[in-house]
């Protein structure tokens, strides 16, 4: 038994589900178009017109699934391939199980068929027929020697296991299946010259297809990869409109890109105008932490010579929180610190739209 195939089988199996798919995506576009032609929404189009948006919309879709199918297209055939190698490995490399003797007169047998049972099942196993060189009797074991039995079907209507009765003729196959218990009877007819016209005609609409259409819904992996690229880009400028519409529509959104964006020196004069009516002086800024975050290390006299520290620490906080409210800076989590009349402190600066919106939406 052949498992394993080479690798155009598995693409024509792929391009023929690729061209069935964009086939059928394109008469049901152009169909439920054709149901509304005499709709008010067209009734300015003549048929030149109709035919030239229809087709707008339906290459559009189809497009987008040729592109979509040939993304996933290597990786779905190395998974078929790998599935039938490992299929076929476990077929050929199955052992029979070895003197094995006609249970009638205990004669040798030999091995006429050899069939690979529950081919996806991780724990399938190779089924080997064994015919008596006398009587022709026929057993069936697996390759471990478990003995297949084979078990009847039950009658639907009394659940008794069901007897048959089968004859083949050189195209047909017709089995006859029978209640002992009631009346029950089924007849199976396997019509095999049927069946070999079905699959033969069905392998000429195959080829036809591929013959027609490949060129026009298959890309190959020259243009396939540029599509693919140029459809991701599409989809993501796509995405950040739509976000960017409902960002728009958001409050916090609209809050946090009306913060004023200070540079640090605009940052100083802010602050410096603001606390040194309240008695401090001096306001110096160390050299920027330049890391995820702008961050800045700053200190500051306090020239009120009887406010105590609590208050004096209190205060500038206070002052700082304030004038910051409407900006992209904010005083850190630690606060302020104080000794002997100098407060130390740290300042973030947030730049990211994300970032901003935390801001104004704690």
């Amino acid at each position: 038994m052949q498992y394993l195939q080479e690798e155009k089988y598995y693409v024509d199996i792929y391009d023929l589900h690729t061209i069935e798919q964009c086939l059928e995506w394109y008469w049901d576009i152009k169909n439920k178009f054709e149901e509304h032609r005499k709709d008010k929404d067209f009734k300015d189009y003549n048929q030149d017109k109709f035919n030239t948006e229809v087709h707008k919309i339906t290459s559009y879709s189809v497009n987008i699934i040729s592109i979509q199918r040939y993304r996933r297209k290597a990786e779905t055939i190395k998974e078929w391939m790998d599935r039938d190698r490992k299929m076929q490995d476990k077929f050929d490399n199955a052992i029979p199980p070895d003197e094995i003797f006609c249970k009638e007169c205990f004669s040798r047998t030999k091995i006429t068929s050899k069939d690979l049972l529950v081919l996806h099942d991780e724990d399938s196993q190779v089924m080997f027929m064994f015919e008596c060189v006398k009587c022709k009797k026929r057993q069936t074991l697996y390759e471990d020697g478990t003995e297949w039995v084979y078990e009847p079907p039950k009658c639907p209507e009394c659940n008794t296991y069901l007897d048959s009765d089968s004859k083949h003729t050189k195209d047909t196959l017709v089995t006859i299946y029978s209640c002992s218990k009631c009346s029950y009877e089924k007849k199976d007819v396997h019509d095999f010259k049927k069946s070999d016209e079905k699959r033969k005609k069905e392998a000429v609409r195959e080829k036809e297809l591929l013959a027609k259409y490949r060129k026009d819904f298959c890309l190959d992996d020259v243009e396939g990869p540029k599509a693919v690229q140029s459809l991701d880009t599409m989809m993501k400028l796509a995405d950040e409109f739509k976000e960017k519409e409902k960002n728009d529509k958001d409050p916090d959104y609209q809050k946090a890109r009306q913060l004023k964006s200070l540079k640090v020196g605009q940052l100083k004069e802010l602050i410096e105008k603001t606390i040194e009516n309240e008695g401090y002086k001096d306001l110096a800024f160390s050299k920027p932490d330049m890391g995820q975050y702008v961050v800045i290390d700053f200190s500051v006299n306090d020239m009120k010579e009887d406010r105590k520290e609590y208050y004096s620490q209190n205060t500038l906080k206070k002052l700082i929180k304030a004038v910051l409210e409407d900006t992209n800076w904010r005083l850190m989590s630690e606060g302020i610190q104080y000794r002997l009349g100098i407060l130390t402190g740290r300042l973030k600066a947030f730049e990211r739209e994300e970032d901003l919106v935390k801001l104004v939406s704690v």
